[in-house]
């Protein structure tokens, strides 16, 4: 007769959780955490609705191990290629660099290459990871929001410790939104199914990250607006008054917590007064996207068919009016990019139609500027930007930057024109 050992149970269950992490991962990103059922789950994966709760004691939980399980990942990598950033954070939080022996400690622009090309590969594997952090975040625990978020920071943290070794004399903030901003490319990947063979999308990537980090962000104005782009009104009717309301209070908590009472009662009105303006909460959303649509369509200049030099202009044109459109409409946006899986299937459809036609605007400029780059990777260098500037709108200690604006157009350019070495070449073993 053979005798289990305590470890063989264990060692199951564990796999058995990891196999739900992994299934429900992939439904959130899909469908959204509110849309998905613990006994969706649970079908996924071949077992009983109660089943799940022998590894879980609900969705929350689940949603929380997806996350912390990424976190997991990135954290082993970080800690392998920077394995004395958490000793140099420490020396360096709040200061200028202590000296010239931290800054010549090997070679920070090669380490920061291998921790960006680790940290693809990551995302290259864990797609899901990045919608989970960017969207359904709002719905963790507060005690799991919190040791969350302290570990992103950390992140960022060991990534801007060898931004200012590579640049000692870039003020700390404007490193802190370099370190911010790379993580944003390699995040990117979550938006999009655009891919490349591995070895050249991690080198990819990694070279964009490190556009960033050396980007010139010396600020300056956006004063390319287009024309016919108003300014807000600095009196709004009440409809207008409505859809930021719900715009603001979607993205805080997410399309489903939010009732028509709470969104009038943020607009100052009483919940039934809204039928008077909108049919209710799915009209509310679908009139926020087809804003920032409108929006970002009064942006689209030049012409694809055009010499180099005309088209690198029209970029720079495209990219100020991206940011001005984004920053100004900041709460429309995040509700855009973190609610749009909740519109109806028609509207979803029509989002998707402007959105790869959007892309395709810049993605011919983009191919006139730069006639060696291939399709695929002239539309991951577009999404990339757009990314950067997303992100950065939906950090909210990020938005009261003097020249924010300016430094954002500078980081959108840095990740599409500048050249990745290596980019194409073969898998890596």
């Amino acid at each position: 007769m053979t005798t289990r050992t305590s470890r063989t149970p264990r060692t199951a269950a564990a796999t058995r959780r990891a196999q739900l992490t992994a299934i429900a991962g992939a439904l959130f990103a899909r469908d959204g955490y509110h849309n998905v059922t613990v006994g969706d789950i649970a079908a996924a994966a071949g077992l009983s609705g109660p089943a799940i709760y022998r590894h879980f004691p609900g969705k929350q939980a689940i949603l929380a191990e997806v996350v912390r399980s990424g976190f997991d990942e990135m954290a082993q990598a970080v800690a392998a290629d920077l394995p004395g950033a958490e000793l140099a954070s420490t020396e360096l939080a709040g200061t200028e660099l202590a000296g010239t022996d931290l800054a010549g400690t090997g070679d920070p622009a090669a380490r920061l290459h291998t921790t960006y090309r680790d940290l693809a590969a990551f995302v290259i594997r864990r797609p899901e990871f990045g919608v989970m952090w960017r969207r359904e975040y709002r719905h963790l625990a507060p005690a799991d929001a919190a040791e969350l978020a302290k570990r992103m920071g950390e992140a960022s943290e060991a990534t801007l410790v060898e931004i200012r070794r590579l640049r000692p004399d870039l003020p700390p903030e404007d490193a802190e939104l370099l370190s911010w901003a790379a993580l944003s490319v390699l995040g990117s990947i979550s938006d999009h199914r655009v891919r490349l063979p591995r070895a050249a999308f991690e080198e990819l990537l990694a070279g964009m990250a490190m556009a960033v980090v050396g980007a010139r962000v010396d600020g300056g104005d956006l004063d390319n607006r287009p024309q016919d782009q108003k300014p807000e009104p600095k009196t709004e009717g009440r409809r207008e008054q409505l859809l930021r309301a719900a715009a603001q209070l979607f993205w805080d908590r997410g399309y489903h917590a939010v009732t028509l009472e709470e969104i009038g009662a943020e607009a100052g009105i009483a919940g039934p007064s809204i039928y008077s303006h909108f049919a209710g909460k799915t009209d509310l959303l679908r009139t926020i996207t087809e804003r920032i649509g409108e929006r970002l369509r009064l942006t689209m200049v030049g012409d694809p068919a055009t010499d180099l030099t005309t088209a690198r202009a029209a970029l720079s044109t495209l990219a100020d009016r991206y940011v001005t459109t984004v920053l100004t409409s900041r709460d429309l946006v995040a509700a855009y990019f973190t609610e749009g899986h909740n519109l109806r299937e028609r509207d979803r459809a029509e989002t998707r139609r402007f959105q790869r036609s959007y892309t395709a605007h810049w993605a011919a400029l983009l191919s006139a500027a730069c006639p060696g780059l291939s399709a695929e990777e002239v539309r991951i260098r577009v999404l990339a930007a757009f990314a950067v500037v997303n992100d950065t709108a939906r950090t909210r200690r990020l938005m009261d930057r003097p020249g924010l604006g300016a430094q954002l157009r500078q980081l959108m350019l840095a990740v599409v024109l500048t050249p990745a070495g290596g980019a194409r070449d073969v898998n890596r073993h």
